[in-house]
């Protein structure tokens, strides 16, 4: 039974994770800063008590896991959450996944974000446009993310959907590059992030992913 961590457990995308995680029996690690969100799922999990910028319990929660899944985003506390504290956390992370010896991670972003030199498909630019109106910060922070993993030797997979919604007809679609369409169901890219902690597939790529 491996053991995982997962960053960002107390979100929308987190939850959904988390209990397929533990419908899976894997052993599991989470940081948190509020642990009272986490209630419900306590008699499974190992829960570190900090946020995603306190390097001592970022150790912590990286410790003894043979895989790191991430589906941080955005925090509300300003102060704390600039990008260069998120981008100065995954260049911490990487480190100390190096010196442990780990090498994969699994994580999510966004359709909007581009890879360095990457073609935008039309309706990729135009979700992009749409998401940089929105929350230019966010896709800043996603994109050097990216390079930072990119430049890394580590076995990472980004992957990148549009809107997350619950009850999304259709099938999943993973592709490098082409826009699947506007939502990805919850369910499906959870499952499909947790099959990727087997599979080779889309080691050091970016997959863009959806329903259609």
């Amino acid at each position: 039974m491996k053991q995982i961590t997962i960053l960002g457990a107390t979100g929308f995308v987190g939850k959904n994770i988390l209990q397929k995680a533990i419908d899976k029996n894997f052993k599991i690690k989470v940081l948190a800063l509020d642990v009272e969100e986490l209630h419900d799922f306590a008699h499974a999990i190992e829960v570190i008590e900090g946020n995603y910028f306190d390097k001592e319990k970022l150790q912590k929660a990286l410790e003894g896991s043979e895989v790191i899944l991430s589906a941080i985003g955005p925090l509300k506390n300003r102060k704390l959450s600039s990008e260069d504290n998120y981008i100065n956390s995954l260049a911490f992370i990487i480190k100390q996944m190096q010196a442990n010896k780990q090498t994969r991670w699994i994580s999510i972003s966004s359709a909007g974000v581009k890879k360095e030199h990457e073609n935008l498909p039309l309706a990729r630019k135009i979700l992009r446009v749409k998401l940089m109106i929105d929350s230019k910060s966010t896709i800043n922070i996603k994109e050097r993310e990216l390079h930072l993993l990119d430049q890394s030797n580590l076995d990472w997979t980004n992957i990148r959907p549009p809107f997350i919604k619950e009850n999304v007809d259709g099938e999943f679609v993973a592709n490098e590059n082409k826009f699947i369409g506007n939502t990805v169901d919850v369910n499906q890219l959870s499952d499909f992030m947790l099959a990727e902690i087997t599979s080779k597939k889309w080691i050091k790529k970016a997959p863009v992913v959806g329903t259609k």
